[in-house]
């Protein structure tokens, strides 16, 4: 009796999911126990996508695949092999996952995936069931891929929440009663008697597959009782194999096999040998499975149990002892066949934990760490950690180290900090020691758990056989706390020349943190620039690491096209490598990068995309720089409510951090008309806030006083700003340039409009061109509101029309030149060439002929020479 398994009372929960799949991108989970109907689900939405002409490629995760990296995603893109598209960029992306076993250079998993799906005409869906068994390297990398490919989405059934970050969670309830007598109805073809229906959902609990399985049990032999599920799983089994004893031991091996990978038809004469059969014996008990439905075939060829609560009952069905041995013949086999990459050589370590002594399930899992560290850190902290738990004690410490490190390398704070305390406790004085501790406190302070880091530190200090990487780290931390840094960050300046090579990074990392919270841009450049040159001599992992600092210490002291530079540079490295974003960094630094560029949209769009994996992850400090970037943004376009919303949700609990959040509150304050609130916050910012802190809220306080007409608390204002700036980064000698510009200073005010010119700061050239407007240059004026209404920015861009209408002026005609096209035609003004351009921009000559043609087309000017005089007369 074959019905239409688990059909009935599922119609709403389809419709919501073919509705979630309709947009992209997209990530759906379904939710729900085994035999619940999520496979049902998934195969009914699949069918709807092919008619839609959406292509499907179907993956499952597997019992024991945690460990064997992108295990579940290779699954799903199996059918590809052949496709005269597809098959070539997947071989590629097979092969850079199979390198690192062959001692090869590291491959990129994460952008050669990019570029199959990219390759690949249409739209395509990708559905993982069982993700809640899915390995960590394969759940990050479908995240990835669904930013980065608009037309992928990703489909996954879990009986708990995988950590993936669903758009929209699907949560499938057991049947009701009359759900339960619907399916009941399907099933017999008839309507049951109500109490046979009441016995049935009793008995299933509302399962649809146990309320299956028990009506064909009723209608083999009327009997089938108990409430038991482990005990109504071995009564399955005995009405599945009642006459067929070889293919339940072939398919008891399967079930086995099927812990890391589906069985194939090569597969059979391994299967035949480990289940003791001949190989005419195995042939006839497979084709018996085929045949009555218990194992069914795949797509690709593969063959896979009808439904995984077989599989499972199958598994138990084999007792420990049996199943050890079962893994142990299987890893043999393997090891007699070859292992030629990655993927063999973890589905073996895996047979092999599971079946071998503890000697051997050691070696195994050393060697599947090794060959996942660099393409897949995730899977290589699974390894280390089950190493760990095998290990002798002399040599946890190191194993759980290890295990710390690719954690954070896998952007896993929390999980980073958990095994880096656990090995901190074992480890002897010595250099891991030391670097476990300076991974857990940069895990710590990412997290926003700075009494955790400092308490690390202290502890720490005394046993360091070089103190350098950890004063530096301290001095950051103190500065953060508007405490005494002084000491802490000249013992590591002094001590920076002869640290250790893998420490120099990290010191340089902090005091560059350092520099910028305390208001010393010397040091900070100092800092940026030792990064920089000294990446050229670094691995590739620690290279982008270094770059992608600087980048976000260039962006922070607003130095923009440098830093853009750096970041395309990392981005680069992190693509070939296939990592994630180490603690969020470079998400953050390119959202500010897109503020200070006038690509407001996009780093909204952008931060909108990452604040909810960063709360997730737990990326505290990260969310925070997001969040501030986001309110800077709102603030400027007038959208206070939004702003307010923002201010609602707790900053990590640091001077720095509130302080900052505070000078935004003042804003917001200030802009709704609440100056006795604004002050209140400024006076706070400023009495316990770290210099960073403070010349922004003296900025803030300038512009209340001249809003209000009191010039000379407005000039004070602006001394105390220059006074504050005098040392510090280039973004806020530029805010005291404005300022000052704001007191009536047209000297200061031409100065701040080359300075932001120069380096495409958008925002503040529109406010330096406003205060020159008001200063008397009406020109300015009019370029000043076409920024401001390109950018959003509605108070400033009412402003500047108010100040037209006062000079009986209109603004300009709409140009609605894009940030990119406006800093293209700035530089075609002061004289480059479009080669020059390309190299400053980092973009393709190409690209920049097309932009200029852009121009061009927008503004009605028809050569270099007009276009330089439209730029210098503030037009464009």
């Amino acid at each position: 009796m074959e019905a239409p398994a688990v059909t009935s009372g599922r119609g709403d929960a389809l419709r919501r999911l073919v509705a979630a799949l309709s947009r992209r991108p997209v990530i759906v989970l379904v939710l729900g126990e085994a035999g619940i109907g999520k496979t049902y689900l998934l195969a009914e939405a699949a069918r709807h996508a092919r008619q839609a002409g959406v292509r499907v490629l179907h993956g499952r995760a597997r019992d024991f695949g945690g460990g064997i990296a992108y295990a579940s995603l290779v699954e799903a893109l199996s059918p590809l092999h052949d496709d005269p598209v597809g098959g070539p960029p997947l071989r590629a992306l097979l092969d850079a996952i199979d390198e690192a076993a062959l001692g090869g250079p590291a491959g990129a998993p994460a952008v050669l995936a990019v570029r199959l799906l990219e390759s690949l005409p249409g739209p395509s869906l990708i559905v993982i069931d069982d993700a809640h068994l899915a390995d960590a390297d394969t759940l990050s990398l479908l995240g990835y891929l669904t930013r980065r490919v608009p037309r992928v989405a990703v489909l996954a059934a879990a009986r708990r929440p995988p950590d993936l970050d669903a758009d929209e969670t699907i949560t499938l309830a057991p049947f009701t009663l009359e759900e339960t007598g619907a399916l009941l109805t399907d099933l017999l073809g008839r309507t049951p008697d109500p109490d046979t229906v009441r016995r049935v959902h009793a008995d299933s609990r509302g399962n649809p597959w146990f309320a299956q399985e028990i009506a064909r049990e009723l209608v083999h032999d009327g009997s089938m009782h108990g409430v038991d599920p482990s005990a109504r799983r071995g009564a399955v089994l005995g009405r599945l194999f009642q006459r067929d004893r070889n293919g339940r031991n072939l398919a008891r091996v399967l079930a086995a096999l099927r812990r890391t990978r589906p069985a194939y038809p090569t597969d059979l004469e391994v299967l035949a040998e480990v289940a003791g059969l001949r190989p005419e014996e195995a042939e006839a008990a497979f084709d018996g499975l085929v045949r009555d439905g218990i194992v069914v075939s795949t797509e690709d060829g593969a063959h896979e149990f009808a439904h995984p609560l077989v599989a499972e009952a199958l598994y138990a069905d084999l007792g420990p002892a049996e199943r050890r041995r079962v893994h142990k013949r299987i890893a043999e086999l393997l090891s007699r066949q070859g292992l030629r990459g990655t993927r063999s050589v973890l589905e073996w370590a895996t047979h092999v934990a599971e079946g071998g002594t503890v000697p051997e399930a050691l070696a195994a899992a050393l060697r599947a760490a090794d060959v996942t560290r660099v393409t897949a850190p995730l899977s290589a902290a699974h390894w280390y950690g089950r190493a760990a738990r095998l290990a002798a004690p002399e040599d946890r410490g190191g194993l759980l180290s290890r295990q710390a490190r690719s954690y954070w390398k896998g952007s896993r704070p929390r999980e980073a900090v958990e095994a880096g305390l656990r090995a901190l406790e074992l480890l002897e004085p010595g250099r891991r020691r030391v670097r476990t501790a300076y991974t857990v406190v940069h895990a710590a302070t990412t997290l926003g758990r700075y009494d955790q880091a400092l308490r690390v530190i202290e502890e720490q200090l005394p046993h360091a056989d070089d103190p350098t990487a950890l004063l530096a780290q301290r001095a950051a931390l103190e500065a953060q706390f508007n405490r005494d840094s002084a000491e802490s960050a000249r013992l590591a300046w002094a001590g920076l020349d002869d640290a250790p090579p893998e420490d120099r990074l990290v010191t340089l990392t902090s005091l560059s943190q350092h520099a910028l919270i305390t208001g010393d841009w010397r040091r900070g450049e100092r800092a940026a620039e030792l990064l920089v040159t000294g990446s050229v001599a670094l691995p590739p992992v620690a290279r982008m690491t270094a770059l992608e600092t600087a980048a976000h210490l260039l962006a922070i002291a607003g130095v923009r096209t440098r830093a853009l530079g750096l970041l395309e540079q990392a981005g680069e490295i992190r693509d070939a490598l296939g990592w994630g974003d180490i603690a969020g960094q470079a998400r953050h630094t390119m959202a500010l990068l897109r503020r200070l560029g006038g690509e407001w949209e996009r780093a909204l769009a952008d931060i909108a995309a990452s604040a909810e994996d960063m709360a997730e992850a737990g990326l505290a400090e990260s969310l925070a720089i997001v969040r501030n970037i986001q309110l800077d943004i709102l603030l400027a376009r007038g959208r206070y409510d939004e702003a307010e919303r923002i201010l609602a949700e707790p900053p990590p609990e640091s001077p720095m951090q509130l302080g900052m959040r505070t000078v935004y509150a003042a804003r917001l304050a200030l802009s709704r008309g609440d100056r006795r609130r604004a002050e209140r916050l400024l006076d706070e910012a400023l009495a316990s806030g770290p210099p960073e802190v403070v010349h922004r809220a003296l900025a803030v306080r300038a512009t209340l006083h001249v809003n209000a007409g009191e010039r000379a608390l407005a000039r004070e204002a602006s001394v105390r700003l220059d006074e504050a700036a005098c040392h510090g980064t280039p973004r806020a000698r530029l805010a005291a340039h404005l300022c000052a510009a704001a007191c009536g200073d047209r000297e200061r005010a031409e100065v701040a409009l080359e300075l932001a010119r120069g380096d495409g700061l958008v925002f503040e050239e529109a406010k330096a061109r406003l205060v020159l407007g008001e200063l008397g240059d009406l020109a300015q004026l009019q370029r000043a509101h076409a920024i401001f209404r390109e950018l959003g920015a509605a108070p400033w861009k009412e402003r500047a029309a108010r100040r037209l209408r006062e000079a009986g002026l209109a603004p300009a005609p709409t140009l609605a030149l894009t940030p990119a096209e406006r800093r293209v035609a700035q530089l075609v003004a002061v004289g480059r060439s479009n080669p020059e351009i390309a190299e400053e921009l980092h973009y393709s000559r190409k690209t920049v002929e097309v932009y200029l043609s852009r121009v061009y087309a927008k503004t009605g000017l028809r050569s270099r020479v007009e276009l330089a005089l439209a730029v210098d007369r503030g037009e464009i």
